[in-house]
């Protein structure tokens, strides 16, 4: 087996696509409270994280207050994440991919 064919993901990823809404939380120190929603949508679920796809960049090491609607479910998931990356595909449009770890 070649090095680059290892998996080096802790938890499997699952395609799944939830509309997903994050909210960054300011700094601890900041006095801005106008931080608007972005809204994206997870390209792939796992138990760590997942990967969103999003019109914006976010930046790394950001905080984000999220919250999940799928079909089955009434109500929004709340979640808390932290940005791992974010990077811009190689594909046309003005799309961003983010990997978000849950915290809780």
């Amino acid at each position: 087996m070649r090095s680059y064919d290892v998996e080096r993901r802790r938890y499997p990823r699952f395609p799944q696509t939830l509309e997903i809404e994050v909210n960054p939380v300011p700094p601890f120190d900041s006095t801005d409270n106008s931080m608007t929603p972005i809204l994206g949508r997870a390209q792939n679920l796992s138990k760590g994280g997942l990967c969103l796809l999003s019109q914006q960049p976010i930046s790394q090491s950001s905080l984000l207050r999220c919250e999940m609607s799928a079909a089955e479910v009434p109500v929004p998931i709340p979640t808390l994440l932290l940005v791992r990356w974010t990077k811009k595909p190689r594909v046309r449009g003005n799309n961003y991919l983010s990997g978000l770890q849950f915290l809780i």
